[in-house]
């Protein structure tokens, strides 16, 4: 009698986390909203050392800042973050934080790598990262977010900045009101 009544309260138990499940997921799906934007900027501040191991190794960090377009509306987008290159090959991580018109501003996590592709003198970009932060009409945002991308022009002291062109797509959902 005693296992009997262990089953139905594992059943009972499992029975109600299957029923929440049902009716909680569709509820967080729903709410999730995809968003296409591009976004253009260039390096403000770069400083990096030459590592002695390998020829050309550099580690540094970064500023870049631009302008994001989005389907109706365009927003300043300023990224920092560090990098790490060894023979031609970059991998990055930091943060952005794009912000709108009326003070809303959203803030990001962004890892990934770039690299010239096989017969290319500038680099491609890949990459993924997460929001953690929204203020104003994005306050409580999460989700995550991808990108590619490419090089326009090249990283120079003198003659150019480091142009660059990205495409992202990003799923978040904000807490409901």
């Amino acid at each position: 009698m005693r296992k009997k009544k262990m089953t139905i309260t594992i059943l009972g138990c499992i029975g109600v986390f299957l029923i929440a499940a049902l009716v909680l997921l569709p509820a967080t799906q729903a709410n999730a909203e995809t968003v296409k934007y591009n976004f253009t900027s260039q390096n403000t501040k770069v400083e990096y050392i030459l590592l002695p191991d390998v020829k050309g190794h550099v580690v540094g960090l970064y500023e870049r800042r631009g302008v994001a377009i989005f389907e109706n509306e365009v927003a300043a987008i300023t990224c920092w973050g560090t990098f790490d290159k060894i023979k031609g090959k970059v991998s990055f991580q930091g943060y952005t934080q794009i912000t709108f018109k009326d003070g809303s501003t959203w803030m990001q996590t962004h890892q990934g790598t770039h690299a010239p592709a096989p017969g290319e003198k500038l680099d491609s970009y890949k990459g993924k990262g997460e929001y953690i932060k929204g203020t104003g009409r994005f306050e409580g945002i999460k989700g995550k977010i991808s990108f590619t991308g490419r090089q326009i022009t090249p990283n120079t002291k003198d003659k150019t900045k480091g142009d660059s062109w990205i495409e992202a797509t990003g799923t978040y959902a904000l807490p409901k009101k």
